[in-house]
Protein backbone atom coordinates (compact mmCIF):
# COMPACT_ATOMS: atom_id res chain seq x y z
CA UNK A 1 0.00 0.00 0.00
CA UNK A 2 1.48 3.53 -1.08
CA UNK A 3 2.12 5.73 1.92
CA UNK A 4 -0.23 8.68 1.71
CA UNK A 5 0.66 12.28 1.87
CA UNK A 6 -1.75 14.88 3.88
CA UNK A 7 -2.26 18.13 2.25
CA UNK A 8 -3.79 20.11 5.87
CA UNK A 9 -6.50 22.50 5.42
CA UNK A 10 -7.11 25.27 8.25
CA UNK A 11 -9.53 28.15 8.08
CA UNK A 12 -10.86 31.21 10.79
CA UNK A 13 -13.54 33.00 9.54
CA UNK A 14 -12.17 36.73 9.93
CA UNK A 15 -8.78 38.53 10.22
CA UNK A 16 -9.09 38.90 13.38
CA UNK A 17 -9.04 35.39 14.63
CA UNK A 18 -6.42 35.33 12.16
CA UNK A 19 -4.27 37.92 14.51
CA UNK A 20 -5.27 37.41 17.81
CA UNK A 21 -6.57 33.46 18.58
CA UNK A 22 -4.09 31.58 16.86
CA UNK A 23 -6.89 29.57 15.82
CA UNK A 24 -4.73 28.03 12.45
CA UNK A 25 -2.07 27.74 14.45
CA UNK A 26 -3.94 25.20 16.65
CA UNK A 27 -6.05 23.69 14.26
CA UNK A 28 -2.72 23.04 12.32
CA UNK A 29 -1.37 21.18 15.34
CA UNK A 30 -4.55 19.19 15.98
CA UNK A 31 -4.23 18.08 12.38
CA UNK A 32 -0.26 16.84 12.16
CA UNK A 33 -0.91 14.73 15.43
CA UNK A 34 -4.11 12.89 13.74
CA UNK A 35 -1.82 12.70 10.64
CA UNK A 36 1.09 11.31 12.96
CA UNK A 37 -1.03 8.87 14.66
CA UNK A 38 -2.43 7.63 11.30
CA UNK A 39 1.12 7.67 9.63
CA UNK A 40 0.49 10.13 6.79
CA UNK A 41 3.16 12.02 5.47
CA UNK A 42 1.99 16.35 5.86
CA UNK A 43 3.24 17.40 2.18
CA UNK A 44 1.51 20.83 2.51
CA UNK A 45 -0.53 23.31 4.84
CA UNK A 46 -3.22 25.50 3.31
CA UNK A 47 -4.38 28.32 5.41
CA UNK A 48 -7.44 30.47 5.07
CA UNK A 49 -9.11 33.58 6.83
CA UNK A 50 -12.29 33.61 4.97
CA UNK A 51 -15.80 33.33 6.35
CA UNK A 52 -17.57 29.41 6.00
CA UNK A 53 -20.48 31.34 4.18
CA UNK A 54 -20.53 31.76 0.00
CA UNK A 55 -18.87 29.99 -2.94
CA UNK A 56 -15.59 28.10 -1.39
CA UNK A 57 -13.62 28.93 -4.56
CA UNK A 58 -13.63 32.33 -3.15
CA UNK A 59 -11.24 30.99 -0.56
CA UNK A 60 -7.50 32.08 -1.72
CA UNK A 61 -5.90 28.91 0.29
CA UNK A 62 -8.76 26.17 -0.95
CA UNK A 63 -8.51 27.49 -4.82
CA UNK A 64 -4.55 26.97 -4.45
CA UNK A 65 -5.44 23.35 -2.52
CA UNK A 66 -7.68 22.24 -5.82
CA UNK A 67 -4.94 23.77 -8.43
CA UNK A 68 -1.90 21.83 -6.08
CA UNK A 69 -4.24 18.58 -6.73
CA UNK A 70 -4.62 19.50 -10.68
CA UNK A 71 -0.80 19.97 -11.03
CA UNK A 72 -0.38 16.21 -9.35
CA UNK A 73 -1.41 13.08 -11.52
CA UNK A 74 -1.03 10.60 -8.91
CA UNK A 75 -3.93 12.49 -6.67
CA UNK A 76 -4.99 9.21 -5.71
CA UNK A 77 -2.35 8.99 -2.97
CA UNK A 78 -3.54 12.40 -1.05
CA UNK A 79 -5.68 12.94 1.79
CA UNK A 80 -6.90 16.07 2.93
CA UNK A 81 -7.27 17.21 6.60
CA UNK A 82 -8.88 19.05 8.17
CA UNK A 83 -9.83 19.52 11.95
CA UNK A 84 -13.83 19.93 12.16
CA UNK A 85 -16.78 19.82 9.89
CA UNK A 86 -17.77 23.35 9.96
CA UNK A 87 -13.92 24.32 8.92
CA UNK A 88 -14.95 22.30 5.39
CA UNK A 89 -18.61 24.74 4.32
CA UNK A 90 -20.60 26.43 6.45
CA UNK A 91 -23.07 26.50 3.72
CA UNK A 92 -24.93 23.10 2.24
CA UNK A 93 -25.13 23.93 -1.17
CA UNK A 94 -21.15 24.84 -0.94
CA UNK A 95 -20.50 21.51 1.28
CA UNK A 96 -22.15 19.02 -1.13
CA UNK A 97 -20.02 20.81 -4.67
CA UNK A 98 -16.87 21.15 -2.49
CA UNK A 99 -16.77 17.17 -1.66
CA UNK A 100 -18.30 16.75 -5.28
CA UNK A 101 -15.16 18.44 -6.47
CA UNK A 102 -12.37 16.34 -4.25
CA UNK A 103 -14.43 12.83 -5.22
CA UNK A 104 -14.22 13.85 -8.78
CA UNK A 105 -10.35 14.39 -8.35
CA UNK A 106 -10.42 10.89 -6.61
CA UNK A 107 -8.98 12.29 -3.20
CA UNK A 108 -9.83 11.12 0.06
CA UNK A 109 -10.95 13.34 2.81
CA UNK A 110 -10.72 13.02 6.47
CA UNK A 111 -12.15 14.93 9.37
CA UNK A 112 -10.62 14.50 12.98
CA UNK A 113 -14.26 14.90 14.59
CA UNK A 114 -16.40 13.14 11.92
CA UNK A 115 -16.27 10.05 9.71
CA UNK A 116 -17.26 10.27 6.16
CA UNK A 117 -19.51 7.10 5.01
CA UNK A 118 -20.07 7.37 1.60
CA UNK A 119 -23.01 5.33 1.90
CA UNK A 120 -26.65 6.40 1.06
CA UNK A 121 -27.25 6.86 5.09
CA UNK A 122 -24.10 8.39 5.54
CA UNK A 123 -24.64 10.98 2.52
CA UNK A 124 -27.92 11.89 4.38
CA UNK A 125 -26.12 12.17 8.00
CA UNK A 126 -23.67 14.45 6.23
CA UNK A 127 -26.14 16.55 4.56
CA UNK A 128 -28.05 16.92 7.82
CA UNK A 129 -24.95 18.38 9.46
CA UNK A 130 -23.78 20.50 7.02
CA UNK A 131 -27.43 21.74 6.52
CA UNK A 132 -26.93 22.11 10.99
CA UNK A 133 -24.01 24.14 10.23
CA UNK A 134 -25.39 26.55 8.10
CA UNK A 135 -28.56 27.23 10.38
CA UNK A 136 -25.67 27.88 13.00
CA UNK A 137 -23.87 30.23 11.07
CA UNK A 138 -27.09 32.20 9.28
CA UNK A 139 -27.82 31.95 13.61
CA UNK A 140 -24.55 33.61 15.03
CA UNK A 141 -25.50 36.18 12.53
CA UNK A 142 -28.55 37.10 13.27
CA UNK A 143 -27.95 37.14 16.82
CA UNK A 144 -24.71 39.56 16.04
CA UNK A 145 -26.64 41.91 13.51
CA UNK A 146 -29.37 42.47 16.32
CA UNK A 147 -26.88 43.15 19.20
CA UNK A 148 -24.99 45.36 16.65
CA UNK A 149 -28.74 47.22 15.62
CA UNK A 150 -29.73 47.42 19.35
CA UNK A 151 -26.13 49.55 20.19
CA UNK A 152 -27.56 51.64 17.35
CA UNK A 153 -30.59 52.43 18.63
CA UNK A 154 -29.15 53.23 21.99
CA UNK A 155 -26.83 56.16 20.27
CA UNK A 156 -23.22 54.01 19.79
CA UNK A 157 -21.16 53.05 17.17
CA UNK A 158 -20.69 48.80 17.21
CA UNK A 159 -18.63 48.62 13.91
CA UNK A 160 -14.88 49.63 13.51
CA UNK A 161 -14.46 53.36 14.31
CA UNK A 162 -13.93 56.00 11.94
CA UNK A 163 -10.94 57.85 11.49
CA UNK A 164 -9.72 60.35 14.43
CA UNK A 165 -11.22 57.36 17.13
CA UNK A 166 -10.69 54.70 18.68
CA UNK A 167 -13.19 52.52 20.77
CA UNK A 168 -11.89 51.36 24.23
CA UNK A 169 -14.12 49.38 26.53
CA UNK A 170 -15.64 51.65 29.51
CA UNK A 171 -17.26 50.64 32.52
CA UNK A 172 -20.31 52.80 31.88
CA UNK A 173 -20.65 52.64 27.58
CA UNK A 174 -18.87 49.33 27.15
CA UNK A 175 -17.32 50.07 23.67
CA UNK A 176 -17.31 53.67 23.25
CA UNK A 177 -15.76 56.17 20.65
CA UNK A 178 -13.07 58.30 22.00
CA UNK A 179 -10.73 60.97 20.25
CA UNK A 180 -7.55 59.53 19.27
CA UNK A 181 -4.56 61.50 18.62
CA UNK A 182 -3.24 62.61 16.75
CA UNK A 183 -5.67 61.55 13.88
CA UNK A 184 -8.31 63.70 15.81
CA UNK A 185 -6.70 66.54 14.89
CA UNK A 186 -6.11 65.78 11.46
CA UNK A 187 -9.23 65.21 10.50
CA UNK A 188 -11.14 68.23 12.95
CA UNK A 189 -8.47 70.46 10.56
CA UNK A 190 -10.12 68.94 7.27
CA UNK A 191 -13.64 68.52 7.92
CA UNK A 192 -13.37 72.19 9.37
CA UNK A 193 -11.51 73.19 6.33
CA UNK A 194 -13.53 72.03 3.96
CA UNK A 195 -16.72 73.81 5.48
CA UNK A 196 -14.92 77.21 5.55
CA UNK A 197 -13.39 76.89 1.90
CA UNK A 198 -9.99 76.87 3.11
CA UNK A 199 -10.59 73.51 0.95
CA UNK A 200 -12.84 74.18 -1.86
CA UNK A 201 -13.00 70.82 -3.21
CA UNK A 202 -12.82 67.17 -1.95
CA UNK A 203 -9.52 67.13 -4.07
CA UNK A 204 -7.63 70.21 -2.02
CA UNK A 205 -8.89 67.95 1.17
CA UNK A 206 -7.35 64.50 -0.44
CA UNK A 207 -4.31 66.52 -0.72
CA UNK A 208 -3.96 68.05 2.58
CA UNK A 209 -4.67 64.38 4.38
CA UNK A 210 -1.63 63.03 1.75
CA UNK A 211 0.49 65.91 3.37
CA UNK A 212 -0.25 64.80 6.69
CA UNK A 213 0.72 61.55 5.15
CA UNK A 214 -2.80 60.38 7.03
CA UNK A 215 -3.68 57.32 4.21
CA UNK A 216 -4.76 54.19 4.80
CA UNK A 217 -3.40 51.03 3.82
CA UNK A 218 -5.85 50.35 0.51
CA UNK A 219 -7.34 53.62 0.24
CA UNK A 220 -5.97 56.41 -1.91
CA UNK A 221 -6.45 60.40 0.08
CA UNK A 222 -9.53 61.08 -2.24
CA UNK A 223 -11.52 57.87 -1.42
CA UNK A 224 -10.65 58.98 2.59
CA UNK A 225 -11.76 62.07 1.84
CA UNK A 226 -15.11 60.80 0.54
CA UNK A 227 -15.03 58.57 3.27
CA UNK A 228 -14.91 61.31 6.03
CA UNK A 229 -17.70 63.51 3.89
CA UNK A 230 -19.63 60.53 3.59
CA UNK A 231 -19.66 59.87 7.55
CA UNK A 232 -19.49 63.83 8.71
CA UNK A 233 -22.32 62.65 11.03
CA UNK A 234 -20.70 60.22 13.24
CA UNK A 235 -17.71 63.46 13.49
CA UNK A 236 -20.89 65.78 14.30
CA UNK A 237 -21.73 63.66 17.33
CA UNK A 238 -25.10 61.83 15.83
CA UNK A 239 -25.32 57.93 15.25
CA UNK A 240 -27.29 56.52 12.47
CA UNK A 241 -27.16 53.33 9.92
CA UNK A 242 -29.74 53.46 6.43
CA UNK A 243 -28.78 49.80 6.02
CA UNK A 244 -30.59 48.92 9.20
CA UNK A 245 -33.03 51.63 8.94
CA UNK A 246 -31.73 53.63 11.87
CA UNK A 247 -32.37 57.21 11.73
CA UNK A 248 -29.87 59.49 12.76
CA UNK A 249 -29.55 60.19 16.65
CA UNK A 250 -27.53 61.60 19.46
CA UNK A 251 -24.63 59.68 20.20
CA UNK A 252 -23.01 59.07 23.07
CA UNK A 253 -19.46 59.70 22.04
CA UNK A 254 -17.98 63.20 21.87
CA UNK A 255 -18.21 65.11 18.50
CA UNK A 256 -15.06 66.35 16.55
CA UNK A 257 -16.83 68.62 15.35
CA UNK A 258 -19.05 71.60 16.22
CA UNK A 259 -22.93 71.58 14.89
CA UNK A 260 -22.46 74.94 13.28
CA UNK A 261 -19.32 73.01 10.96
CA UNK A 262 -21.68 70.03 10.80
CA UNK A 263 -24.20 72.34 8.88
CA UNK A 264 -21.93 73.69 7.00
CA UNK A 265 -21.16 70.87 5.24
CA UNK A 266 -24.51 69.62 4.89
CA UNK A 267 -25.03 72.54 2.62
CA UNK A 268 -21.87 72.26 0.74
CA UNK A 269 -22.97 68.48 -0.12
CA UNK A 270 -26.10 69.14 -0.69
CA UNK A 271 -25.08 71.93 -3.29
CA UNK A 272 -21.73 71.23 -4.86
CA UNK A 273 -21.81 71.37 -8.48
CA UNK A 274 -20.56 68.27 -10.34
CA UNK A 275 -18.00 70.94 -12.58
CA UNK A 276 -15.25 71.88 -10.44
CA UNK A 277 -12.51 74.28 -10.98
CA UNK A 278 -9.10 73.60 -9.72
CA UNK A 279 -7.25 75.78 -7.58
CA UNK A 280 -3.94 75.79 -10.06
CA UNK A 281 -5.80 76.85 -13.20
CA UNK A 282 -3.87 79.77 -14.18
CA UNK A 283 -5.29 82.52 -16.63
CA UNK A 284 -3.33 81.19 -19.42
CA UNK A 285 -5.19 78.14 -19.84
CA UNK A 286 -9.01 79.09 -19.45
CA UNK A 287 -10.52 75.70 -20.88
CA UNK A 288 -8.19 73.10 -19.10
CA UNK A 289 -10.21 70.65 -17.05
CA UNK A 290 -13.09 72.38 -17.83
CA UNK A 291 -16.36 70.86 -20.40
CA UNK A 292 -14.13 71.30 -23.36
CA UNK A 293 -13.37 67.50 -23.70
CA UNK A 294 -11.36 64.91 -25.83
CA UNK A 295 -13.91 64.36 -29.04
CA UNK A 296 -12.22 60.97 -28.99
CA UNK A 297 -12.58 59.36 -25.44
CA UNK A 298 -14.28 62.57 -23.85
CA UNK A 299 -11.53 63.14 -20.96
CA UNK A 300 -10.96 66.89 -20.43
CA UNK A 301 -8.02 68.28 -21.57
CA UNK A 302 -5.15 69.34 -19.62
CA UNK A 303 -2.18 71.91 -20.85
CA UNK A 304 1.34 72.50 -20.00
CA UNK A 305 4.13 75.48 -21.40
CA UNK A 306 6.71 73.84 -23.33
CA UNK A 307 9.93 75.33 -22.96
CA UNK A 308 12.39 75.31 -26.42
CA UNK A 309 16.09 75.12 -26.33
CA UNK A 310 16.04 78.52 -26.92
CA UNK A 311 14.06 79.39 -24.15
CA UNK A 312 10.76 80.28 -26.52
CA UNK A 313 8.35 78.74 -24.34
CA UNK A 314 4.31 77.50 -26.19
CA UNK A 315 1.19 76.79 -24.51
CA UNK A 316 -0.33 73.63 -25.56
CA UNK A 317 -3.32 71.50 -24.63
CA UNK A 318 -3.61 67.65 -24.58
CA UNK A 319 -5.70 64.53 -23.42
CA UNK A 320 -5.23 63.30 -20.20
CA UNK A 321 -6.05 60.06 -21.14
CA UNK A 322 -2.87 57.60 -21.49
CA UNK A 323 -5.09 54.89 -23.64
CA UNK A 324 -6.36 57.81 -25.95
CA UNK A 325 -5.21 57.57 -29.36
CA UNK A 326 -4.62 61.43 -28.98
CA UNK A 327 -2.82 61.35 -25.37
CA UNK A 328 0.60 61.80 -27.26
CA UNK A 329 -0.35 64.73 -30.20
CA UNK A 330 -0.66 68.62 -28.07
CA UNK A 331 -3.06 70.74 -29.61
CA UNK A 332 -1.35 74.77 -29.42
CA UNK A 333 -2.90 76.93 -27.14
CA UNK A 334 -3.68 79.83 -29.25
CA UNK A 335 -5.76 77.35 -31.90
CA UNK A 336 -7.64 75.76 -29.29
CA UNK A 337 -9.13 79.36 -27.25
CA UNK A 338 -9.41 80.96 -31.22
CA UNK A 339 -11.84 78.05 -32.26
CA UNK A 340 -13.82 78.26 -29.33
CA UNK A 341 -14.21 82.51 -29.08
CA UNK A 342 -15.23 81.71 -33.35
CA UNK A 343 -17.63 79.18 -31.39
CA UNK A 344 -18.87 81.79 -28.64
CA UNK A 345 -18.79 84.56 -31.51
CA UNK A 346 -21.77 82.71 -33.57
CA UNK A 347 -24.04 82.72 -30.52
CA UNK A 348 -25.66 86.36 -30.98
CA UNK A 349 -29.84 85.88 -29.57
CA UNK A 350 -31.91 88.60 -30.25
CA UNK A 351 -33.29 91.12 -27.29
CA UNK A 352 -36.61 90.10 -28.01
CA UNK A 353 -36.79 87.10 -27.71
CA UNK A 354 -34.57 87.06 -24.16
CA UNK A 355 -36.72 89.26 -22.83
CA UNK A 356 -39.87 86.89 -23.74
CA UNK A 357 -37.77 84.03 -22.04
CA UNK A 358 -36.31 86.18 -19.36
CA UNK A 359 -40.68 86.64 -18.36
CA UNK A 360 -41.74 83.37 -18.96
CA UNK A 361 -38.89 81.92 -16.53
CA UNK A 362 -39.79 85.20 -13.55
CA UNK A 363 -43.61 83.56 -13.99
CA UNK A 364 -42.86 80.31 -13.68
CA UNK A 365 -40.62 81.03 -10.59
CA UNK A 366 -43.20 82.99 -9.16
CA UNK A 367 -45.76 79.97 -9.32
CA UNK A 368 -42.85 78.00 -7.25
CA UNK A 369 -42.77 80.44 -4.87
CA UNK A 370 -46.22 80.83 -4.05
CA UNK A 371 -46.20 76.57 -3.53
CA UNK A 372 -43.15 76.94 -1.27
CA UNK A 373 -44.63 79.33 0.68
CA UNK A 374 -48.17 76.91 1.60
CA UNK A 375 -45.37 74.25 2.15
CA UNK A 376 -43.89 76.83 4.78
CA UNK A 377 -47.05 77.08 6.29
CA UNK A 378 -47.96 73.48 6.44
CA UNK A 379 -44.60 72.25 7.53
CA UNK A 380 -44.31 75.03 10.42
CA UNK A 381 -48.15 73.59 11.44
CA UNK A 382 -46.62 69.95 11.41
CA UNK A 383 -43.59 71.00 13.87
CA UNK A 384 -45.67 73.03 16.12
CA UNK A 385 -48.03 69.27 16.73
CA UNK A 386 -44.34 67.31 16.64
CA UNK A 387 -43.14 69.80 19.40
CA UNK A 388 -46.81 69.18 21.54
CA UNK A 389 -46.21 64.74 20.78
CA UNK A 390 -43.14 65.27 22.14
CA UNK A 391 -44.08 66.96 25.73
CA UNK A 392 -46.95 65.00 26.15
CA UNK A 393 -44.92 61.39 25.43
CA UNK A 394 -41.76 63.14 27.89
CA UNK A 395 -44.51 63.24 30.45
CA UNK A 396 -45.69 59.72 30.04
CA UNK A 397 -41.89 58.35 29.84
CA UNK A 398 -41.42 60.26 33.10
CA UNK A 399 -44.12 58.75 34.80
CA UNK A 400 -43.58 55.39 33.46
CA UNK A 401 -42.49 52.69 35.95
CA UNK A 402 -41.35 49.39 33.44
CA UNK A 403 -38.13 49.76 31.85
CA UNK A 404 -39.88 48.62 28.74
CA UNK A 405 -42.33 50.88 28.32
CA UNK A 406 -40.31 53.86 28.94
CA UNK A 407 -37.87 52.70 26.34
CA UNK A 408 -41.00 52.51 23.94
CA UNK A 409 -41.40 56.08 24.74
CA UNK A 410 -38.12 57.04 24.04
CA UNK A 411 -38.16 55.50 20.77
CA UNK A 412 -41.03 57.45 19.66
CA UNK A 413 -39.46 60.83 20.77
CA UNK A 414 -36.87 59.84 19.06
CA UNK A 415 -38.31 59.31 15.61
CA UNK A 416 -40.53 62.88 16.37
CA UNK A 417 -37.36 64.79 16.98
CA UNK A 418 -35.70 63.24 13.72
CA UNK A 419 -38.93 64.12 11.67
CA UNK A 420 -38.99 67.97 13.45
CA UNK A 421 -34.99 68.01 13.20
CA UNK A 422 -35.79 67.39 9.16
CA UNK A 423 -38.46 70.02 9.10
CA UNK A 424 -36.78 72.12 10.43
CA UNK A 425 -33.52 71.58 8.49
CA UNK A 426 -35.24 72.36 5.39
CA UNK A 427 -36.45 75.50 6.43
CA UNK A 428 -33.43 76.71 7.53
CA UNK A 429 -33.13 80.76 6.36
CA UNK A 430 -29.52 80.12 5.85
CA UNK A 431 -30.32 77.66 3.20
CA UNK A 432 -32.64 80.37 1.09
CA UNK A 433 -30.61 82.18 -1.68
CA UNK A 434 -28.87 85.20 -1.05
CA UNK A 435 -29.12 86.57 -3.88
CA UNK A 436 -32.96 88.07 -5.09
CA UNK A 437 -34.19 86.14 -8.02
CA UNK A 438 -35.02 88.57 -10.81
CA UNK A 439 -31.57 90.33 -9.70
CA UNK A 440 -29.73 86.60 -10.50
CA UNK A 441 -31.83 86.10 -13.63
CA UNK A 442 -31.08 88.95 -14.75
CA UNK A 443 -27.03 88.07 -14.09
CA UNK A 444 -27.64 84.38 -15.89
CA UNK A 445 -28.92 86.75 -19.24
CA UNK A 446 -26.57 89.50 -19.29
CA UNK A 447 -24.16 85.91 -19.97
CA UNK A 448 -26.47 84.62 -22.26
CA UNK A 449 -27.01 87.78 -24.33
CA UNK A 450 -23.50 88.36 -25.48
CA UNK A 451 -21.04 85.11 -24.26
CA UNK A 452 -18.15 86.00 -26.71
CA UNK A 453 -17.66 89.69 -24.74
CA UNK A 454 -18.21 88.40 -21.55
CA UNK A 455 -15.83 85.47 -22.02
CA UNK A 456 -12.96 87.50 -24.01
CA UNK A 457 -13.27 90.83 -21.50
CA UNK A 458 -13.95 88.40 -18.25
CA UNK A 459 -11.60 86.99 -15.63
CA UNK A 460 -11.00 83.41 -15.25
CA UNK A 461 -13.94 83.16 -13.00
CA UNK A 462 -16.34 84.62 -15.63
CA UNK A 463 -15.31 82.19 -18.35
CA UNK A 464 -15.81 79.37 -16.00
CA UNK A 465 -19.28 81.09 -15.62
CA UNK A 466 -19.73 81.20 -19.81
CA UNK A 467 -19.05 77.82 -20.06
CA UNK A 468 -21.44 76.57 -17.28
CA UNK A 469 -24.55 78.91 -18.56
CA UNK A 470 -24.02 78.64 -21.96
CA UNK A 471 -23.33 74.86 -22.85
CA UNK A 472 -25.28 72.06 -21.35
CA UNK A 473 -22.92 69.34 -20.66
CA UNK A 474 -19.34 68.44 -22.36
CA UNK A 475 -18.18 70.41 -25.70
CA UNK A 476 -15.88 67.49 -27.86
CA UNK A 477 -13.15 68.89 -29.65
CA UNK A 478 -11.51 67.20 -32.28
CA UNK A 479 -7.79 67.74 -33.18
CA UNK A 480 -8.24 67.90 -36.92
CA UNK A 481 -11.80 68.60 -37.17
CA UNK A 482 -11.93 71.56 -35.00
CA UNK A 483 -15.07 71.50 -31.91
CA UNK A 484 -18.13 69.37 -32.70
CA UNK A 485 -21.92 70.76 -32.30
CA UNK A 486 -22.23 71.24 -28.84
CA UNK A 487 -25.95 71.21 -26.39
CA UNK A 488 -26.68 74.70 -25.72
CA UNK A 489 -28.36 75.53 -22.30
CA UNK A 490 -31.89 75.68 -22.93
CA UNK A 491 -32.78 79.21 -23.35
CA UNK A 492 -30.36 79.58 -26.49
CA UNK A 493 -32.23 76.06 -27.46
CA UNK A 494 -35.34 77.82 -27.71
CA UNK A 495 -33.57 80.68 -30.03
CA UNK A 496 -32.41 77.52 -32.28
CA UNK A 497 -36.11 76.78 -32.31
CA UNK A 498 -37.00 80.05 -33.43
CA UNK A 499 -34.18 80.43 -35.68
CA UNK A 500 -36.23 77.43 -37.56
CA UNK A 501 -39.40 79.50 -37.35
CA UNK A 502 -38.31 82.19 -38.94
CA UNK A 503 -36.94 79.99 -42.17
CA UNK A 504 -40.87 79.46 -41.74
CA UNK A 505 -42.48 83.07 -41.95
CA UNK A 506 -42.22 84.00 -38.34
CA UNK A 507 -40.71 86.82 -37.95
CA UNK A 508 -40.64 87.79 -34.66
CA UNK A 509 -37.34 85.67 -32.77
CA UNK A 510 -34.41 83.65 -34.21
CA UNK A 511 -30.45 83.98 -33.75
CA UNK A 512 -29.08 86.95 -35.29
CA UNK A 513 -26.34 86.08 -37.79
CA UNK A 514 -22.11 85.98 -36.44
CA UNK A 515 -21.61 89.16 -35.00
CA UNK A 516 -18.78 91.08 -36.81
CA UNK A 517 -16.04 92.65 -34.70
CA UNK A 518 -18.01 96.53 -36.44
CA UNK A 519 -21.55 95.46 -33.96
CA UNK A 520 -19.52 95.21 -31.12
CA UNK A 521 -17.64 98.29 -30.95
CA UNK A 522 -13.64 98.04 -30.18
CA UNK A 523 -11.40 95.44 -31.46
CA UNK A 524 -11.69 92.30 -29.25
CA UNK A 525 -8.41 90.84 -29.73
CA UNK A 526 -9.65 87.52 -31.38
CA UNK A 527 -6.71 85.43 -33.21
Amino acid sequence: MNELNALIYCRVSSERQKNEGHGLDSQEQRCRLYCGQKQYKVERVFKDSFTGAGDFMERPAMGELLAYLDKHPHRDNYVVVFDDLKRFARDTVFHLKLRREFKARGVKVECLNYKFDESEEGEFIETVLAAQGELERKQNRRQVIQKQKARLEAGYWPFCPPPGYRQPKTAAHGKLLTLYEPEATIVKTALEGFATDRFETQADMAHYLSEQNFIGKTVVPFQLANRLLARVWIYGGFIQYGPWEVARRQGHHEPLIDLATYHKILRKLEGRSPIRTRRDMREDFPLRHTQIVCGNCGRPFTASHTTKKKGYSRAYYRCSNKACPEHTKSIPAELLVAQFKKLLKEICPKPLILKISEAMLYEKWEKRVAERVNDETREAGEITGIQGEIRDLSKLARKATGERVRREYEKQIEELAAREEKLMEKNDPAKKPKIEFRTALQMVFDYLKDPYTKWVEGDLSEKNMVLNLVFEGLVSYDRGFGFRTANLCLPLRVFEHFTVSKSEGVETGGVEPPCNDADRGPSTGVA
